[in-house]
């Protein structure tokens, strides 16, 4: 199971859109895409200024023999 950084970041309208909503340099969501990690604190911040926000979409799980499936 795994979380998509990458996905989450282009569905909040990408880096730039994503660090000036959060007030940070547009840097550090590419770093979370290249390090596949983000904080719980930039999660729940990110989560405080888009309350719509499903995180559980993003989450990746079994990818045995090339089948990925996403929660719902």
């Amino acid at each position: 199971m795994r979380f998509d950084i990458q996905r989450m970041v282009c569905d909040l309208g990408g880096a730039s859109a994503v660090a000036s909503s959060l007030g940070i340099t547009r840097t550090i969501p590419y770093a979370w895409v290249r390090r596949g990690m983000i904080s719980s604190t930039y999660l729940a911040r990110l989560k405080e200024v888009n309350k719509r926000l499903n995180l559980n979409k993003y989450i990746i799980e079994g990818q045995e023999n090339g089948d990925i499936k996403r929660s719902s």
